[in-house]
């Protein structure tokens, strides 16, 4: 199993409290930027990989209502030193303007679970102004805290080498490139957890997706110590537990992908020969850290939709060898 460590880019910058994006607007453009690397490293898969990697950013700008542009360089290393990783750039912020935003934007069910009663995303600071928050710079976009532009707001990077599927049954031995690009584009949208480390020179330092880490009733905005103790995805304050964390104290990598279980793009791990899906609890993900779902009038459609996902070890947000 290949493992990623955690790489991200900072970006800081003065808070802008701009809210009221358009409800449920129709013009979420995710914006590709394939480099050279990209396609010569790929060589005769280049199309193939970047029509998969369109094919996963749309399911995001089709389950998603932003009226934003999120602009990601895509990029390609030789070999198979790296599987899939993602550079977020991040934008800085105070516990109260960030949940001002998160309560300014609230437009879905979930969303305003969060925030309303017995919520995950409380008024008040969980760690009690000790700590720092952020959140990716796409993702400020999506909450109003600073405009859509055309500037980078993060990369994505595959290596090569790796034997990867593009399209259609994932055959045996190769890997979902649709789930890995998945798992790599939701990262630079926001799905990444910081849990109380260091971003640069800044100790201390949360995610917006940490508050939604529950083991039971308590908040686990970090791993919680050890094997079977990390928290849990839940909008509700902990009386829900959607999906269990990976344990970053015993695997390392990424705090906020899944622990595992069912095929999932947005899992720590998964293996070769099968599809990884985007499923209904990554798309409620997605929605409470600043993304409005699209609520379609057919129930008979699945929710979700690419496959996807991430190699036996290759992982997620930041994977770099």
């Amino acid at each position: 199993m290949r493992r990623k460590p955690i790489w991200f880019g900072i970006f800081l910058s003065g808070i802008a409290l701009v809210s009221g994006l358009p409800a449920f607007a129709t013009s979420f453009v995710i914006n590709p930027n394939f480099t050279s690397n990209f396609n010569a490293n790929f060589g005769t898969n280049a199309a193939a990989a970047q029509a998969a990697w369109i094919s996963a950013a749309n399911v995001f700008t089709t389950n998603f209502s932003e009226n934003i542009t999120v602009n990601i360089k895509v990029d390609a290393v030789a070999g198979t030193s790296v599987f899939g990783q993602s550079l977020s750039f991040l934008v800085g912020d105070t516990y109260t303007g960030l949940y001002n935003n998160v309560v300014a934007d609230a437009k879905t069910p979930d969303d305003f679970t969060a925030i309303g009663p017995g919520g995950s995303v409380t008024a008040a600071d969980p760690t009690g102004g000790a700590g720092n928050w952020f959140v990716t710079r796409a993702e400020a976009k999506g909450l109003g805290i600073i405009p859509s532009d055309t500037s980078n707001d993060g990369t994505t990077t595959f290596g090569a080498g790796n034997p990867f599927t593009f399209s259609g049954s994932v055959a045996s031995g190769t890997y979902d490139f649709q789930g890995v690009a998945a798992h790599e584009i939701s990262e630079v949208l926001g799905r990444i957890g910081l849990g109380g480390g260091t971003v640069g020179t800044v100790a201390n330092s949360y995610s917006l997706l940490d508050l939604f880490s529950y083991s039971g009733a308590g908040r686990v905005l970090g791993n919680g110590g050890g094997s079977g103790k990390q928290g849990s995805f839940s909008i509700d304050n902990g009386t829900t537990l959607l999906k269990q964390y990976n344990d970053q104290a015993s695997n390392g990598l990424d705090y906020r992908d899944w622990a595992g279980g069912t095929n999932d793009s947005f899992n720590q791990f998964a293996g070769p020969g099968v599809t990884n899906p985007v499923s209904d609890v990554d798309l409620r993900e997605m929605d409470v850290i600043g993304y409005n779902r699209v609520v379609t009038p057919e129930p008979s459609t699945g929710i979700l939709l690419i496959s996807g996902f991430v190699a036996g070890g290759y992982l997620r947000r930041r994977r770099k060898s």
